[in-house]
């Protein structure tokens, strides 16, 4: 947790030495998903008493960026998610508020960031509610009608101690999330504004509790961003 804590006052002052004197300088994007995903429990020699077996979570996350240049900003986020578990059928839930972060733009609407943030996660009957304290790496790179959309998410938990040292893969935080995913879709320049929406599907991969899980995603985005000078169409 202070190690999380740390990573998101180094977030913080960065993101403050970015100011501008007139939001007519700003430059920025957002992308939106709407997304169903559903992961299995494919470790058969890990079965902690707390284990969901799957997870079926149906949401949105929200993103944005923006900036005095047209290269990096300021990133903000919020992931929300709510389903039910395989095992037991109760109900889970997963969100998370990213208000600090760092996005680099990459082309007409791509971006790479970086978001630091608080949530919550938790199934009845088989996990544990905790806080969860997120750092979250997000890539949204091509425009045209192929798009590549990837997350990766550590997190650290707190209020919840059988969740603690939870992701085999990784020592350096209790679970780990992540997709991976491709976007088949449409690309606009109305206006002089770069957009693009599309369906994608993609993988699903998340380690907690001291198992592995892998599936499948599904869903709809959508991205917007201002010109950029000298960029066009993608």
């Amino acid at each position: 947790m202070m190690r999380a804590l740390a990573i998101v006052a180094a977030l913080a002052g960065v993101a403050h030495a970015d100011r501008w004197d007139s939001w007519q300088d700003a430059q920025g994007g957002a992308w939106l998903h709407y997304e169903l995903s559903a992961i299995g429990d494919v470790d058969d020699t890990v079965k902690p008493r707390d284990n969901p077996g799957g997870l079926v979570l149906a949401g949105a996350r929200l993103h944005g960026f923006v900036g005095k240049g047209d290269v990096i900003g300021y990133h903000v986020g919020v992931d929300l998610a709510a389903g039910g578990t395989l095992r037991g059928g109760g109900f889970a839930y997963d969100v998370a508020l990213f208000p600090l972060g760092i996005g680099v733009r990459v082309g007409a609407t791509g971006v790479i960031a970086l978001g630091a943030g608080v949530g919550a996660m938790g199934a009845t009957a088989t996990l544990d509610d905790a806080m969860t304290f997120p750092l979250e790496a997000n890539a949204e790179l091509g425009g045209g009608r192929l798009r590549v959309l990837a997350r990766v998410r550590a997190s650290y938990i707190a209020f919840a101690a059988d969740r603690h040292d939870g992701a085999p893969s990784i020592p350096f935080a209790d679970e780990l999330d992540a997709t991976l995913g491709l976007r088949i879709g449409h690309h606009y320049d109305d206006y002089g504004y770069p957009t693009g929406n599309g369906y994608w599907g993609g993988v699903a991969y998340r380690e907690l509790a001291g198992s592995r899980y892998v599936g499948l995603v599904i869903g709809y985005s959508i991205d917007m961003a201002t010109p950029r000078k000298g960029v066009r169409g993608r």
